[in-house]
This record gives structure tokens, sequence and C-alpha cells, in this order.
């Protein structure tokens, strides 16, 4: 137990049971909940707290341990007092585990009474930042960035490249296009990659390379690695064209980058002399206002911190920190409606930063109805609408109001990696919570997260980072939805609005989903290839890594795009299947496709397409008769 919190708050911390220890770096603490709740003890630390909540005899305690947000699903570890068969005694069942990352099944079983499903799990990334990623963002990076590798017998195993994961924490800037940092790779470092049982191995730079065919395997011949055997290589597996059987490693758990070279040795212009930026230096952001077609520039400026600390308010001052909730991981409540925040928080950081309106008033402001973009270095795009950008009293109370970080835990850009970045203010709570989303924003603007084959609201979602233009509209955009029917085939039905349409085409990994032709008129299309879209509905799988089925497309179905005036065109699946010649496209010549276009929401144009669908708007999966 700690007491470090004692003096301010009046509450003890639970920090560690045997090796189970809280760890900041790797993210992993000890929660407490009683009768399936968790508790709050640093919101609510006068009732909350481990030494103040007051408990009856028919109460369930538990203790979970694991990184957040965590649950008795995902927990590597609990403890757990009451009438259920969980129930444990402390000093009966003590065990000596060496580290969290080298628990065996019988281990953790004399712990917690029970061994999790191996259906959730996380690799520690470690660098000169530190990163968990869970199975579900893992998935959604190998689908993006999939790396792959067949071995002497066959089997084919598929995962995320090596390379790119290391370039995910080689620097504090691990998610921009420049994210991997391709001069301290060439100078030279150390990657260890580490396995649950405590086995690791040791690869300099130079091994590994930049090929896609060494990487990080999730999945051999389609499906999990194999949980079985004495060595079993789950979750996670190195393999590769240049990894022998001696230097490879299953059952990983944690990557780590050391022995970083200098790169002076590089170039002798690189310095540790003086960090003062130069305004040349200082990232900026350029915001743009767009005419009614959505293309013509009307105005524009460019700002960078030092103009915007000058000219502007600033928000936050040096101490207050700003939180985006996480999702709620409870399928029977999706949206948190309570603000009870038992998820935890996705994003906590002391920030200062300035105002989203006060730099589109720089250029002209907005008009009711309108939107902008806040778009990153990556590709990666956040919408807001007016009622956001000019929240009414009662949305400022709840949400707040959309700022720009260009200040984070004593850093300014450009040593804030990941700014420009959009916080809120948070209302008087200073957390943006996935209620404050529904109730201050416009659906079609709702930003979702995937979890186990739910859709969960995810505030966090619009936490963008790297920021470098604002992209101002001046004509109010037309709503839609798109009706996706797969149940004729045994899949689900769904219907997506132009929101989550837009947001689907940049995926959170960095990458997107998006396909692109030229027809032979030379007007360029942009949209969703036809076959990702099948995948969202032909089975109950609606978003990992395997969620096209291939093994069904391979048996044949109709795939019927509807269109103007009831138009229709039929597709084979078997070749609509990765095909990229069919593209759903929302996007023309540069723009979303305006609702006086002809063609307006959606066009099915392509390679492959002999004559585009207009106005589409209905896409069924259907059996051969």
């Amino acid at each position: 137990m700690s007491d470090k919190k004692y003096d301010g708050m009046g509450i003890l911390l639970l920090d560690g049971i045997d090796s189970f220890e809280y760890d900041k770096d790797k993210g992993s603490t000890w929660v407490c909940e009683v009768n399936g709740v968790i508790l709050d003890d640093y919101g609510n630390p006068d009732t909350d707290g481990l030494n103040v909540k007051i408990l009856s005899p028919d109460d369930t305690l538990a203790f979970y341990y694991g990184n957040k947000p965590i649950s008795a699903e995902n927990a590597l570890a609990s403890v757990i007092f009451g009438k259920g068969e969980n129930e444990v005694d402390l000093e009966a069942q003590k065990s000596e585990i060496s580290s969290p990352n080298s628990v065996s099944n019988e281990e953790l079983s004399s712990v917690s009474g029970e061994i999790p499903e191996g259906n959730s799990w996380t690799l520690i990334l470690k660098g000169a930042i530190t990163e968990t990623m869970n199975q579900s963002y893992f998935e959604e990076g190998a689908s993006c960035h999939k790396g792959n590798w067949t071995d002497e017998s066959g089997n084919e195993y598929t995962g995320i490249p090596l390379w790119r994961l290391v370039g995910w924490v080689d620097d504090e800037d691990s998610h921009s296009s420049e994210g991997f940092n391709e001069d301290l790779y060439t100078a030279g470092y150390t990657i260890t990659v580490k396995a649950g049982d405590g086995y690791e191995k040791e690869f300099s730079t130079q091994e590994i390379g930049t090929s896609d065919d060494v990487l990080i395997a999730n999945e051999m011949n389609g499906e999990p690695l194999p949980q079985d055997g004495e060595k079993p290589s789950y979750p996670l597996k190195l393999v590769g064209s240049s990894i022998n059987g001696g230097n490879s490693v299953g059952n990983i758990a944690e990557i780590v980058l050391s022995e970083f070279s200098s790169l002076e040795q590089l170039d002798p212009s690189v310095s540790s002399g003086s960090t003062e930026s130069k305004d040349s230096e200082i990232p900026s952001i350029h915001i743009v206002v767009f005419g009614d077609d959505g293309k013509t520039i009307i105005n524009e400026t460019t700002v960078n911190y030092r103009m915007m600390e000058e000219s502007f308010p600033v928000i936050g001052d040096g101490e207050t920190e700003y939180k985006y909730e996480s999702i709620t991981n409870n399928p029977d409540d999706i949206w948190g409606a309570d603000q009870n925040f038992a998820g935890g928080f996705k994003i906590k950081s002391v920030v200062k930063g300035t105002l989203v309106r006060d730099l589109v008033d720089l250029v002209g402001g907005m008009e009711p109805g309108t939107s902008i973009k806040l778009i990153a270095s990556d590709g990666y795009e956040t919408k807001l609408g007016y009622s956001s950008v000019y929240p009414n009293p009662d949305a400022i109370l709840k949400a707040g109001e959309p700022f720009v970080a260009w200040y984070k835990g004593g850093k300014t850009i450009p040593d804030f990696k990941e700014g420009y970045q959009l916080f809120f203010t948070g209302g008087d709570d200073n957390v943006f919570s996935n209620w404050d989303m529904h109730e201050t924003m416009e659906s079609n603007l709702w930003h979702y997260y995937w979890e186990a084959g739910v859709q969960y609201p995810s505030a966090a979602g619009l936490a963008t980072k790297y920021i470098d233009e604002i992209h101002v509209y001046t004509a109010p955009e037309s709503e839609w939805e798109l009706f996706l029917d797969g149940s004729s085939i045994g899949g689900v039905i769904t219907n997506i609005s132009s929101g989550y349409y837009d947001s689907a085409l940049v995926c959170q990994f960095g990458s997107n989903h998006s396909g692109t032709y030229k027809d032979s008129q030379g007007t360029s299309w942009e949209g969703m290839p036809l076959w990702f879209l099948c995948g969202f509905v032909d089975d109950a799988d609606q978003h990992s890594n395997n969620a096209f089925n291939e093994s069904l497309a391979n048996s044949g179905y109709k795939i019927i795009v509807t269109g103007e005036n009831g138009t229709t065109l039929t597709i084979d699946s078997g070749d609509a299947k990765r095909n990229d010649g069919y593209i759903l496209a929302s996007i023309k010549d540069d723009i979303i496709i305006q609702a006086d276009d002809p063609s307006w929401p959606l066009v099915l144009t392509g390679s492959a397409v002999s004559e585009p669908v207009l106005k589409v708007n209905k896409i069924q999966l259907k059996p051969f008769e």
C-alpha cells in the first residue's frame, strides 16, 4: 500500500501485490471494483478511496491488475473477496512471481483463482517513449501495414513489419508520416524482443533491415497463432526471411530499443547546442477558407504558436490536466451517460493552447451549418461543426470549447512532438467525455472505435495530432446515409453516415482504406473499395483484420449496388474480392461531392466498372439463386 496521496487526498493506493507492481511507464496498475463498479478514488476520494469505502457483508470486492482500461476480462491478475467461486485467501495463495510478463498459467491461477481467456493481450514497446498496444489496436495496424512471410513448410505468417513497430517508439514522433526515424535506424541501435516467459533475443537494426517480410506475426494461415504445445507462439511471434529457428521468439510481450548511436556520427552538424527555435523552424498551421464549390480559396493565413500566444488568450495554466475519456468497455453502456468514467481516460495531458474559434476568426469565421476540418501531416482528419467551434452556453458547461495545443508537459512546439493537437476545455471537470460528444456534436461527426466486435463511441478519437492545416468550408455539407445489407448471406445490416464514411477513409494507424481512380475524362475519384464495404456486413466480424470474409466471397454471392432511380448493378463477389477496381467514391477532383452534383452522394466507379452507378444509396449481398 502507498500513502503518497494521503496528505493531499486522504486516500491510500494499492501499488503492488508480489511482483504485480504499479509501473507508470508500462501503464500497469491495480484497480478496485465493488459489486461490478470500478472505484474512482482520484475523482471521488471522499467516498471511493480504498481506506474510506464503506462495505457491507454481502458486497463483492475485487482487485484487478493490468493495463488500462482494466476489466475482469482482460486483467493479468485478480484478487476477489466475496461469496462467489473466486474467493481468494491472499496469505494462503501468495506466490513468487518474477515479473508480470513472465506469469505462467499455474502462477496466475494461484493469484487470481482463474486464468484469463486468451482473447485480449498487449504488446509493450519501449524506446524514446513507451507505448502499450492492445490486441484490437495491433490488429487494426496489421490491416493497414500488413507484412507476410511463408516458411519452408508453406505456413503463411501475417502481422506488422518489425521496422514499422520500432518506428512507433524510436523517437517522440509516433504517428505522423515521418514516424519512422530513418536516420536513427541507420546510425544503429539494439532491438530486444522479449517473450512472456522471460526469454529474449537481441538484434541490430542492420540485421533486421526494412523488409516487410521480417515481422511480428499475429496470425498463421489466416488464424491466430497456436496456443497449444510446450512453448506456444501465441499471441505474437517474430518470423521472417532473416530470422532462423534459433532467433525466432514466440509469446512476445515486449520490444525494447536500446544502445542508440549518436546522430552526430552521421551528421556532425547535429549537436546538443541551444534548443531555442527560430521562427522559421517552428511548425505552423495553414488556415484556408473554401468557397461554395469546396475548392476555390477565398481567404487564407498561416500562424505559428508564438503568434497565437501573443495574439489570443492562452488556454491552460501549465498545471491543469485536460482529459479525453476512454471507451467504456461495457457493451451494455457504450456511452457512459452517468459519466463515472469507469473505463478511465485515454489521454491526460497538461497542455496550453489557443481556441479553434480564435484561429478560424482570423479568416472570417464560420456560418451556422458549416464545418471545418483539422488535418494532420499524416493525412488524418477531424471534422467539427459550427456548434462545436462556437458552442452555446449549455455546450460550454458540458464539453467546453475545442483548442489547439502547442504546449505539453513543459515543452512547446517543436519539442512537443505531437503538436499541434486538438483538445477540449471539457467544462468544469476539464474532461471531454463520450457523453459530452453525444450531447454537443452532430451525430454524423461522432467518432467510434471497434473493440471485441463492439462499436464504442470514442471521444479520444477526436484528439488529432500533428495538425498543420485547418480547412474552413462556407457551404453547408449535406448529410446522407448508405444502407448496407448482408443479412441474406448470414451477415448483418447497418447504416453508414456521411461523417462515419469520411472518417473511415483514414485508418487510425496512420494509413487509409481509400482507393483512387482517374476516368477517361480526366476526373479523379477517391473512395472506399467495394470489397472493404462488403467485409463490413458479410458476417458478424465488422472491423477486425479478417473482416472481409474471403472464403465466403470465394463461395460466391451477388453484390447488388443500387443508385439513381433504382438503377442497379450486380457484381460477382469473386470478381470484387480484394479488387480495388471497384471504388465507391465520395470525393471528386479532391473535394467531397457536393449536393448539387448529379452523382451525389456516392459513385461506383473504377477500372473494373464499365458504366458508373450514380447516387448510390444501397448495397446488398445476396446468394445466387
